[in-house]
């Protein structure tokens, strides 16, 4: 073999090490994503997006058809070389040839991330020389057949890498793991904050934020940041945020599997809890509604004997574990909308475009007030009224609470009136994606005052064997109140139209889109002044496939 046809070689493998880095950069932000779950990034990599992109299938099929050429052809002068260069001009093809949507969520390049990406890059590295070496003993048609197999397979291989370099990590990252708990733990004991766990399928991250809201009034409040509710986004906020003057931490926590709540109480030791709800979020994961609220009672569970929660009572999973609760001798208070039958309730509610109305009743304790809220949906009515349970429940006088109710704000993202210097009323409710927040979403559009109503969505994703009912349910739903929906093209769509189609809606009202970029140009060319745009249910990247 001569030297160049070494060097050809080793150019060609320099390439292909520069394409396979940037498909582990997509599949490391995946994995990030799904929180290091091997099972999940191979789900997400299953598609045809991935492992047939087009800047894998292009090199590969350029090097197959110089190994075709190089067995019909045997004693053909130069051939190592040209399949070499051939390998080359299909890897920068390749190169050019590489699209992917531009990311919602972007890596983040924690710690353990930047471990993760080193140990990732030397198995790469490894792999690479291997190939290459492969690639030089060979015939010239096994050292094709090669080069097209791993030019094939880089999206899959991707995935593998990272995978590998997860496993060879678990050591380090427990010992991390471990070191990052026991600093939190230590802090926690110093500071010895009152703790309140929010806990429930969906509306935990709002009420977690109303209820720091009213208890600023009081002292010195800290609540976890966006949705930080793991193990591990608790412990850092814990590490980075709690300070000794913080006097109530709200910890608002969420499970994808049986014993992660658990976990998260061990660490914090909650005084009390506040469980919004059980309903079939994340039921891909869980398999069962059953399963989620066992999830969801062990905030419950690890109260101590003088702990109280405040649970709401307003539909039959969540009430259930009120019921076990206070089988178990648990002080629990229920909230919930007039008719649930709870000891807290909301009363003559009045939902509006512009916030809500209504009366606020604990009977037992002699209580009511009438209430205007500045937040758009029903959900949120529930959510103040929990809060405010909580507060009675904590000893504290109401005045400061009630007063601080007309400052509420919105959470980002959570039906969240969005200035655009136009007269298209705009409200982003991307983050909410439960078959309950989309029809609350869908309330609001209905009431703010508009000309037309448009609704950009990709449906519902994550629920399991209901996912598609839900998604019939709220195309249903959407057909009744929008006047133009725009459906992103993804796995709910289909049930989602179909439910469009039997509220009667006009094929020709329902746009199909790709990105958002295109859903903001049919928005364009469908909209007028006077109308309104809700954004729903924005999907996760992990459902997006190539640009």
């Amino acid at each position: 073999m001569s030297v160049l046809e070494s060097a050809l070689d080793g150019l060609a493998g320099a390439v292909w090490l520069a394409l396979l880095g940037r498909a582990v950069l997509v599949a490391a932000r995946m994995f990030q994503i799904e929180e290091y779950e091997a099972h999940r990034l191979f789900a997400w990599g299953r598609t045809r997006a991935w492992l047939l992109h087009r800047a894998a299938v292009v090199p590969g099929t350029a090097v197959a058809a110089v190994t075709v050429f190089a067995l019909t052809n045997p004693a053909r002068p130069g051939l190592r070389a040209g399949a070499a260069g051939a390998w080359i001009a299909g890897m920068v093809a390749g190169h050019l040839a590489w699209r992917w949507l531009p990311p919602k969520k972007e890596l983040v390049y924690t710690p353990r991330l930047r471990r993760l990406l080193a140990t990732a890059a030397l198995t790469a590295l490894v792999v690479a020389a291997g190939v290459c070496v492969a690639i030089e003993l060979a015939p010239v048609w096994v050292g094709g057949a090669l080069a097209a197999a791993v030019s094939f397979g880089i999206p899959l291989l991707s995935m593998t890498i990272l995978v590998a370099a997860n496993a060879a990590n678990a050591p380090v990252e427990t010992r991390v793991r471990r070191g990052f708990l026991r600093r939190a733990r230590e802090r926690l004991g110093r500071f010895d904050p009152l703790v309140i766990a929010v806990a429930g399928s969906y509306g935990k991250t709002s009420t977690k934020h109303i209820l720091a809201h009213m208890l600023e009034r009081y002292g010195p409040t800290l609540a976890t940041p966006k949705s930080f509710n793991t193990l591990m986004g608790v412990s850092k906020t814990v590490n980075d945020v709690l300070e000794e003057r913080h006097r109530t931490f709200i910890v608002e926590m969420d499970a994808y599997a049986p014993g992660e709540i658990a976990s998260i109480c061990a660490l914090v030791r909650p005084r009390h809890a506040l469980l919004t709800s059980v309903g079939p979020q994340h039921l891909e994961r869980f398999g069962t509604v059953d399963r989620i609220g066992a999830a969801l009672y062990e905030t419950i569970e690890a109260l101590p004997p003088d702990g109280f929660a405040v649970v709401y009572g307003g539909d039959e999973q969540t009430a259930a574990l009120a019921v076990r609760a206070r089988a178990a001798q648990r002080e629990i208070v229920t909230y919930g909308i007039e008719g649930d039958g709870v000891d807290v309730v909301a009363e003559n509610v009045q939902i509006t475009g512009h916030g809500s109305r209504f009366t606020w009743r604990w009977g037992a304790a002699g209580l009511r007030y009438e209430l205007t809220v500045p937040l758009l949906g029903r959900h949120q009515v529930l959510n103040v009224t929990a809060a405010l349970a909580t507060v009675h429940r904590l000893g504290l006088p109401m005045e400061p609470a009630l007063g601080s109710v007309a400052s509420l704000r919105p959470v980002e993202h959570r039906l969240q009136p969005i200035p655009t210097g136009n007269a298209v009323t705009v409200i982003d409710d991307s983050y909410n994606a439960n078959p309950v927040g989309v029809h609350n979403g869908l309330e609001v559009l209905a009431e703010v005052e508009a000309g037309s109503r448009i609704l950009v969505t990709p449906g519902l994703v994550e629920l399991g064997a209901v996912e598609d009912a839900e998604n019939r349910r709220y195309g249903e739903h959407a057909g009744r109140v929008c006047d133009h929906v725009i459906v992103m093209d993804a796995r709910p769509a289909r049930a989602l139209r179909d439910g469009l189609r039997a509220a009667g809606m006009a094929d020709d009202r329902v746009h199909v889109v790709r990105s958002l970029a295109e859903a903001t140009a049919v928005i364009g060319r469908i909209a007028v002044a006077g109308d309104a745009v809700l954004f729903a249910n924005d999907l996760p990247d992990t459902y997006l496939g190539a640009a």
